[in-house]
């Protein structure tokens, strides 16, 4: 078997675990383990969130706007400081950005272009985006893409 199709399936692994079932499973675990060990034993918080349900939409109604929030701040002044850091480590950004320049500069040979425009062709065909290899007017399902 492919070596590379076990890493993808594994990364797609990673995320659907990471991003959608553990975050599920944390949120659940969380609410529940607060309500047990916070709400049910305390005399006077108990009175007032009768039941987990109670507990439950209270939580949720002050959580989700709390958690927008943040992301909200997040998107506005972090992610441009973990792109940085992502592009620093990404070799293959920095090897068209050195390409791109020493095209500019006259420097290129006709194997490097070769070479690069194989490779972009072959992410454009695994992409199923073929009409771009075209070179015209790209059709109406890649506008705005």
């Amino acid at each position: 078997m492919n070596k590379q199709f076990l890493r993808k399936r594994w990364l797609d692994f990673r995320n659907g675990h990471t991003i959608y079932l553990a975050f599920v499973l944390t949120f659940a675990n969380f609410i529940l383990i607060t309500y047990n060990f916070a709400i049910k034993e305390v005399t006077f918080l108990n009175s007032i969130f009768g039941s987990l349900l109670i507990f439950t939409l209270v939580f949720v109604a002050i959580y989700l706007p709390t958690a927008m929030l943040i992301g909200y701040w997040h998107r506005r002044s972090q992610y441009s400081v973990e792109n940085e850091a992502l592009l620093q480590e990404n070799w293959i950004w920095a090897w068209l950005a050195l390409y791109q320049i020493r095209l500019i500069e006259g420097k290129t040979t006709t194997e490097e272009t070769n070479e690069i425009k194989l490779y972009l062709e072959t992410i454009l065909k695994r992409q199923k985006k073929d009409a771009l290899l075209r070179f015209k007017q790209p059709s109406e399902e890649f506008r705005g893409a």
